[in-house]
Order: structure tokens, then sequence, then C-alpha cells
């Protein structure tokens, strides 16, 4: 991974996929605000059935109605946005994916790379983790590529929950570089009185704790009190209060006008699983946009520590998920926290 240097353009290059059905149609919706003034590419890839013992006529004929098709897709999605956007341009692509283990969402990160893109979006159909294995899941596979270009990823329900009660972002961060990373490159995102929240998922100190073993061999257990308990409380404290303005100062580098912080809120949920806990400060504050850093791993080190990217992605619905994808680097100093950005 190498981070791009875009020298002086201040304006965005978005890719939007799009294959004519609803959950794409809804991402576009979802999209519409952020192309004023940026640049959009609409990508449809198409990939036609040629039989294995079908003509050379035959299967130039295959070729060219599927490539028309697609086209006929991408002019269709293109006037939806051109008066929005700066410029619009259809780009379409005749997929290899099945040849050489590449998949549909590879030939989709290539694009987006080889356009320099900053941003990839795409709808899913909120199948569910064990449907997107059986069928294929375009989003998963762009999540899990290692791109350096951000992925925006609009559930069903996203466009209604922002129309219905405003836009308001919310930033997972640990303090790392990843997360702050994270939220400098989705402050691109956040403009001019929104709502913006920090959640910081965490392992609170513990008062008592248990000494021994209730009814077992080695008699009662005692309930004894932790005697760092407030020094614990009071280093939490001060990270927290770390970890808010950092990711306050991060946010304000990519911003092009003068933000309102008070409309920043930090958040801190003691939970075991920072997914849960997103999800429902995300249903109780009607956040719109989730914004997460991921190391993109895969495999059966994303099975065995969890992947908090994987989770919402699967698990969750009414909003759009901002994935970007950050190098590992090592751990902040200081209290153990539940580092989700796996």
């Amino acid at each position: 991974y190498q981070r791009r240097v875009r020298g002086e353009r201040n304006n965005m290059k978005f890719v939007i996929a799009y294959d004519g059905s609803q959950h794409a149609k809804e991402a576009i919706q979802y999209v519409l605000p952020y192309l004023k003034g940026n640049e959009a590419f609409v990508y449809v890839g198409f990939k036609p059935e040629i039989g294995m013992f079908s003509s050379q006529d035959e299967a130039q004929a295959e070729l060219k109605a599927a490539a028309d098709k697609a086209t006929a897709l991408a002019e269709e999605a293109t006037s939806s946005i051109t008066s929005i956007a700066c410029s619009v341009l259809p780009v379409v692509r005749m997929l290899h994916y099945g040849s050489g283990g590449r998949s549909a969402g590879q030939e989709l990160v290539e694009c987006a790379e080889d356009l320099d893109a900053d941003c990839i979006v795409l709808g899913t159909r909120g199948q569910g983790e064990i449907k997107s294995k059986v069928y294929g899941s375009v989003a998963q596979s762009v999540l899990f590529e290692g791109s350096s270009v951000p992925a925006l990823i609009v559930h069903p329900g996203a466009s209604a929950t922002r129309e219905v009660c405003g836009h308001s972002v919310l930033f997972a961060v640990d303090g790392s570089e990843r997360s702050l990373d994270a939220v400098e490159r989705g402050g691109k995102f956040v403009t001019e009185g929104d709502e913006v929240y920090f959640f910081h998922a965490m392992s609170k100190p513990e008062q008592f704790s248990v000494v021994g073993d209730f009814g077992g061999d080695f008699g009662p257990g005692m309930i004894v009190k932790n005697p760092n308990y407030e020094q614990e409380c009071a280093d939490l404290d001060a990270l927290e209060k770390a970890i808010d303005a950092q990711a306050r100062e991060r946010l304000s580098r990519s911003s092009s006008t003068s933000r309102a912080f008070e409309q920043c809120h930090f958040m801190a949920c003691d939970s075991e699983s920072p997914a849960v806990g997103i999800s429902q400060l995300q249903k109780e504050k009607n956040v719109d946009l989730v914004v997460v850093g991921t190391r993109g791993v895969t495999g059966m080190s994303r099975i065995w520590n969890g992947s908090l990217a994987h989770d919402l992605l699967h698990e969750s619905e009414g909003f759009a998920l901002l994935v970007t994808h950050i190098p590992s680097v090592p751990a902040p100093e200081g209290p153990s926290t539940m580092d989700p950005y796996i």
C-alpha cells in the first residue's frame, strides 16, 4: 500500500458501480449530494454468456448484445447525474472474473485505481453473510481487496434515513493512525451543519473482581475491590479526551469550510462487540453514514480476530458504510482498547 499524492486537485473522483438493479439505483440516489462539483465515472461490467460449442458468429453476436446492454445501462445512470456532477463519463468493461481466481470486485478495484479515483460507490443487497458466500457479493469482495481507494457501500434504506432525519456521520476511532486516517479521508463527506459522532469501543476498568471459586473445591470465592480502579478510570478518561482531540484535528484537515465543532460528539461504549455498539448508536441517532478503517485481512485471520467492517456490512441496514483501507500500524500506548479495525 502506498498513499497516492493527488497534487493540487481539489475535486473528487467517484467510480459508481451500476447494474440497473434497485440497490444500485439507491446507491446513486444516496451519493447525489456528494457529486456536486466533482467528477463521476459510471462503471458497468459485462460478461457475455458464450457457450463452449458456439460458433464464431454466435460468439460475436452474444458479445455485441452484452456490450450493447451494458452501454445502455451506463447511459441510463449517466443521464441521471449529468446535471449534478461537473463531468460524468461511462466506463464499460468486459469482465474476465472466474479465470485465474479473479473476482468481479477485483475488476472494479482495478478500474478505480486506473482512474485514480477517490471513492468507489456501490449498493449492497443486504443478503447476509451466508447468502453472500453462497451467491457471491461484489461489496464483500471490494471490501477485502485491500484497495487504496475508499469504498462507499450503500445499504438498503440509507437514502430514506437521510431524507427523514438529515445527514449525520459516525466515525469509529481508537486513537490509532489507522482510525485517524479514516477520519481525515471520511471528512470529505461531512458538510457544515452535519451531526458528527466519534465512537470509541473500550474495556471499562473493573471496580470489583472475584478471587477464588464459588462452590468449587477451593472454598467460597471472595469479591475484592480493585485498588487501582480510580487511577484506571482517570487514565481512560484522559485517553478518551486525547482521542477526541486528535479526531477533531484530523477532521479539520479535510474540511473546505469552517466546520461547527460544537456538533461533534464523542461517544464511548463498553461492549464486547464494537459492531453492536455502533449499530445501536446508529439507530438511536439516525446516523446515515458510518466510517471505519480496515486492514483488509481475509481468511482465517479475519475469522479468528473478527472484523468490524465485515460485521457492519452484513448485520445492519439503513445507512451507508465508508471503508478505508489502511496499512497496519503499531497500536497506541495506554489502557487496552478493543481494536475493531481489522
